[in-house]
């Protein structure tokens, strides 16, 4: 496309307005100038590179580590003279250290994050570390100060004649001091000061007193009244320091000279530094620009696709607090959008809109809308916006149209060709063909509609033409859309519908501006009867939408009010289940002890029996195990449901008394003493008589079940272990909470296998777990005796339990 269409298609769009924003937002003049200059890449891959550099930027201020300021002075001017040799001044030799320093500093802030700036990196590839610039700030660096003064220390010979001026001026100051304290010149001094007339020292003096002092008049004051007399007794002293400075003067200018002529050696790699430096902060400036229109990186391609999600026009969010956010899609069978709706309704702006994206995207810029949006890359973007009339050429507003879209089709013939069938213009047409008649217009807007995307490009057009929301109504490739207009306020609402052509509302919007009742009833009844009923079924239309678009607003919020509530309920119950297993570990422990003392107690009268087996005994022993019963049922609550274990086969269920913990049968338990357990992925061997079988869906690990401590019936003797020795448990190493535990395990093993005595390994140590193992023993039910082991048994770091 023609310069000169670009032109007046991105002055339309306002594209001058979001440059001169963009430039502002730049540190230095070069990165201004960059910004004004943006290229507008052509190609999807390109354009993306350039979003990705704006997205790396502003992520950079957004995690809190911003890029170092680009802020230099543009030194290009000085590195043109240096490089016709001319001398610098020791300010541009100071603004060129700046400069190479910002960008020593960019090279180093970057190379510790590569990993996360990838695309910055490689926009700073061409900083890479160059020996001479670095020598060349050091040079600059140590003749010129901060403040762009050349340092009395450049150089050996500069300190030594700077060091032999001053001594000149103190002694002149000396001089100075008693001259104007003697009595010689008491009378003729006009007031007791010295000062400097072209680099000389001279004292004030009466006019009419000057032939009394001998000396040189450098200078005469405003009234006249005073001269300014350099006495003849300073002039060797003047004369000295004026060639003093003369020497220092020409080896500052040496000095300026080396450095000017090594400044216009590197001048390719200062020019390079600079062109990098303005490109950041160009890429600063998007970043920042991003941030106040809140924009985001979107996906681009070049099918012509275009999904905007909550987009709004970017100069509009600079300048409005809330601004409406509107949904528009053109996929890749849609080759135009027919927008209608109400006056004032906000067509010009959603034109506006995309054309602006259009444009920023191209130049790696963020856009005003949800990340999840799409943009495709248009090389070519005409805007037919506003009024184009042109007094000047004698064109009305129809000819200036009709002159443009001429101009377009043209070049829409010569780019069809090359497109491939993917379209390369964005097309965006405000109110296509008005100024003449609307029958004709009409027409005459449908031929043109049709023609321009025959040529193959992407239209988005307003219009108040039936005619044409006809045509996107019922053609394929062609899509309705609409701005809303609020029939209960009879204002707009700035949302746009997609699938759903709008009316005018004209006469509505006129009454609510205060036109005449009689003038708007008489304008309804010039309305053809076809043209009101169209204009109504696209108000209902519009009405039912807005009323779907309250519903769907009104859902999402109690669906999200319904996930909120979901989430609290999860939490509350995450927090009731670990209430709930504290509360059952604390249980555990509790009734572990109650059940001990309930098998103590039976074993106690098994003992009896076997010391005494009278059908008086028995019966006592059957009267006293159904007490133990009834305690542990009223204190443990209903058991499960429990089957012998004789009756399982392999693969039942069954819980290992004593261990509170569950396994699975291997072999069937009728008929033997022991049998193979699965727990977990090991195998064990346990007693029988240890085992307490499970109904279906029974089981939870970790478990202490009433149905473990014998029932009434059980009156058999418990079958022993199948060795005689005592139980050995080692507690060496472990703490005190942990060995007490496994002490009451050991117990609740012998006391069930019939041992007679264990043995507890618990070591000398600080003697802490000594002591807290037999205060245990002390009170355990299964305990009749215990001692400290002898000499053969392990001394005092032995305890040996003798059971009931």
């Amino acid at each position: 496309m023609s310069e000169s269409f670009f032109a007046k298609s991105a002055a339309v769009l306002e594209w001058d307005r979001v440059i001169d924003t963009l430039a502002g937002l730049a540190r230095s003049a070069m990165g201004a100038e960059r910004c004004r200059a943006l290229v507008l890449e052509t190609e999807v891959e390109s354009a993306t590179a350039r979003m990705r550099e704006t997205t790396e930027m502003a992520a950079l201020s957004e995690e809190g580590d911003p890029f170092p300021s680009v802020s230099f002075a543009d030194v290009r001017g000085a590195l043109l003279r240096a490089a016709k040799g001319a001398g610098l001044e020791p300010v541009d030799l100071r603004d060129i250290s700046v400069a190479l320093g910002i960008g020593a500093d960019v090279t180093a802030f970057l190379s510790r994050r590569q990993d996360r700036v990838p695309a910055l990196c490689e926009a700073a590839a061409r900083l890479e570390p160059i020996g001479e610039l670095r020598q060349l700030k050091v040079a600059i660096d140590r003749a010129v100060d901060a403040e762009g003064n050349i340092r009395e220390s450049a150089t050996p010979d500069l300190r030594r004649l700077s060091q032999h001026a001053h001594d000149l001026k103190q002694r002149m100051r000396d001089r100075l001091a008693v001259i104007l304290e003697s009595r010689r010149y008491a009378e003729v001094l006009q007031e007791r000061y010295f000062a400097q007339r072209e680099g000389r020292y001279v004292v004030p003096i009466k006019a009419e007193m000057r032939g009394r002092i001998p000396g040189i008049v450098h200078d005469v004051s405003a009234s006249g009244a005073t001269v300014f007399l350099e006495p003849r007794e300073l002039v060797e002293l003047n004369n000295s320091i004026k060639v003093a400075e003369l020497e220092v003067d020409r080896e500052v200018r040496r000095i300026l000279r080396e450095l000017s002529t090594a400044v216009a050696e590197q001048e390719p790699g200062i020019e390079r530094v600079l062109d990098v430096l303005a490109d950041f902060d160009c890429l600063a400036a998007k970043a920042a620009l991003s941030r106040l229109v809140k924009g985001k990186p979107v996906s681009l391609n070049d099918d012509g696709r275009i999904d905007l999600r909550r987009a709004r026009h970017p100069l509009l969010v600079l300048s409005r607090e809330h601004v409406v956010p509107n949904d528009l899609q053109l996929d890749e069978t849609l080759r135009a959008l027919v927008i209608s709706g109400p006056n004032t309704g906000g067509k010009t702006v959603t034109l506006k809109t995309v054309g602006l994206f259009a444009l920023m995207v191209r130049a790696g810029l963020h856009v005003s809308c949800a990340p999840d949006s799409e943009m495709a890359v248009f090389p070519d973007i005409f805007a037919d916006i506003g009024d184009p009339q042109d007094l000047a050429r004698d064109l009305s507003s129809f000819s200036a149209h009709m002159t443009q879209m001429i101009g377009l089709l043209r070049h829409a013939g010569d780019s069809a060709a090359e497109s491939g069938g993917t379209p390369k213009t964005l097309v965006l047409l405000d109110e296509l063909v008005t100024s003449t008649d609307p029958t004709e217009g009409a027409a005459l807007a449908e031929a043109l509609l049709v023609e321009l995307t025959r040529q193959n490009l992407k239209v988005v057009v307003t219009t108040h033409y039936n005619a044409l929301k006809l045509l996107a109504q019922t053609t394929p490739g062609f899509a309705n859309a609409s701005l809303e207009f609020d029939v209960s306020t009879l204002s707009p609402t700035y949302r746009l519908i997609m699938g759903v052509p709008g009316g005018s509302s004209a006469i509505e919007i006129a009454g609510r501006l205060g036109l005449d009742d009689d003038i708007l009833e008489h304008a309804l009844k010039l309305i053809k009867r076809e043209d009101r009923l169209l204009e109504q079924v696209l108000e209902d239309l519009q009405e039912k939408q807005r009323r779907l678009h309250q519903d769907e607003e009104t859902i999402a919020g109690l669906k999200s009010e319904a996930e909120e509530s979901a989430r609290e309920a999860r939490e509350i119950a995450d927090r009731l289940r670990a209430s709930e297993r504290e509360e059952k570990k604390g249980m555990k422990r509790k009734l572990t002890e109650d059940l001990l003392r309930a098998r103590a107690e039976v074993q106690a009268i098994l003992e009896e029996l076997k010391r005494d087996r009278t059908l008086i005994k028995a019966k006592e022993a059957k009267r006293q195990l159904a007490e133990v019963d009834a305690r542990v049922s009223a204190r443990v609550g209903p058991a499960m449901e429990t089957v012998p274990v004789e009756q399982l086969d392999a693969g039942g269920r069954v819980e290992i008394g004593g261990l509170g913990t569950t396994g699975v049968l291997l072999e069937a338990a009728k008929g033997k003493r022991r049998v193979r357990v699965r727990v977990g992925d090991r195998e064990i061997s346990v007693a029988v008589s240890q085992l307490l079988g499970l109904s279906p869906g029974e089981g939870e690990p970790h478990r202490v079940h009433r149905a473990s401590v014998p029932s009434r019936s059980a009156i058999e003797l418990p079958a022993r272990l199948e060795t005689d020795e005592a139980l050995i448990v080692d507690l060496r190493g472990k703490t005190a909470e942990d060995a007490l535990d496994e002490t009451i395990k050991a117990l609740d093993r012998a006391a069930t296998g019939g041992l007679p005595w264990i043995r507890l390994i618990h070591g000398h140590g600080t003697g802490r777990l000594k002591t807290t193992l037999r205060d245990y023993l002390k009170s355990s039910p299964y305990v009749a005796r215990f001692r400290p082991g002898d000499k053969t048994e392990g001394g005092d770091g032995v305890t040996i339990v003798e059971l009931r």
